[in-house]
């Protein structure tokens, strides 16, 4: 394989697999950054919980509660009350640093974390099956296992055996765009649908079109294309102006949106945001998006280039995405 075409293959973005282990879903973005969630269990009962760790040697731990209502003061493993802090804000809240190594050893061995009020009365539960394995799953990626920094199985290798995380790829943002963006007349925006093969009708069904400047004779269209109960679905083109004509094309991108049944690459509930050029899509898995991916898009002039990629792969209670993948975005 040529060098150009190595460098072509480790450009294109590949967002790293989550990983379940019974009650817990875990995973690392491409610097190693990890992230584990308690989930609820199966009978829909509990509280849900996030174990997050960055990828250098010293990194510290954190751990937060998701609950409703606040009060959360203390926690009790198995039935036996922790000694440990638990500060409490909104409707979450998070073991204090100084006393994470203990909840963290509580993980190891005990089955079930009942989060407590200041009272000493149950908040709800938090299943610990499968944490272990998760704790493990993160010691395995960053290189801990077998360090006195592992969470799973500590060891006596020293903090320096772990060896630097890889570095995050750097995407920097085009130029704002200027002037006019191109708006689509009624007659052709329904000419694209139907090239487009769009499930929507065209009386009754979402009418929407959204047009962004991109800089130079470049337009962001965003076209409508079927809807759900909690999802509108577009596809993203790009119109460009030749002369007087105007071009229409799909958006290029460096790893193409999620394209689910419409069999091409669409953006579910987008954004664009003009001051960091950023488009963002948002697929539900359900109504109460305790499930589902969530991606944004930088425009660097030439296509979107993924810069972070969060995901919840089961439908569980929990709203705490995992970061698969991300990006350092400059300019803007």
């Amino acid at each position: 394989m040529s060098v150009l075409l190595l460098l072509a293959a480790a450009a294109v973005p590949h967002p790293s697999p989550l990983k379940v282990y019974k009650d817990w879903i875990v995973g690392c973005d491409n610097g190693l950054a990890c992230h584990a969630v308690a989930l609820m269990p199966e009978n829909g009962e509990g509280a849900t919980m996030a174990v997050k760790r960055g990828p250098e040697a010293g990194a510290p731990i954190m751990i937060d509660f998701t609950l409703d209502g606040a009060g959360a003061a203390g926690l009790a493993a198995d039935g036996k009350k922790l000694p440990v802090r638990v500060l409490s804000s909104g409707d979450g809240a998070a073991v204090a640093p100084g006393d994470v190594p203990a909840v963290i050893g509580a993980l190891r061995s005990a089955h079930a974390l009942t989060i407590l009020d200041a009272k000493g009365a149950s908040l709800g539960d938090v299943s610990l099956a499968g944490a272990s394995a998760a704790l493990l799953y993160i010691d395995d990626r960053q290189g801990r296992a077998g360090t006195v920094t592992a969470l799973a199985r500590p060891g006596p290798k020293p903090a320096s055996r772990i060896a630097p995380p890889p570095p995050i790829p750097v995407v920097r943002v085009a130029t704002a765009g200027s002037g006019p963006a191109f708006t689509l007349t009624r007659a052709r925006a329904v000419a694209l649908r139907r090239e487009q093969s769009c499930r929507i009708e065209e009386v009754g069904g979402p009418d929407e079109i959204e047009a962004y400047s991109l800089g130079g004779d470049r337009t962001l269209v965003l076209l409508s294309c079927g809807s759900g109960a909690y999802n509108l679905i577009m596809v993203p083109l790009i119109a460009t102006r030749r002369g007087g004509q105007v071009e229409i094309g799909p958006a290029p991108f460096d790893a193409p949106p999620e394209q689910g049944e419409m069999g091409k690459p669409v953006v579910i509930n987008p954004d664009w945001d003009p001051k960091t050029g950023l488009l963002s899509s948002l697929a539900k898995g359900r109504g109460i998006g305790d499930c589902g991916i969530h991606q944004a898009y930088a425009w660097d002039g030439a296509r979107f280039r993924l810069v972070q990629q969060d995901e919840m792969s089961e439908c569980r209670g929990s709203v705490d995405y995992i970061t698969t993948w991300r990006a350092k975005v400059v300019g803007r």
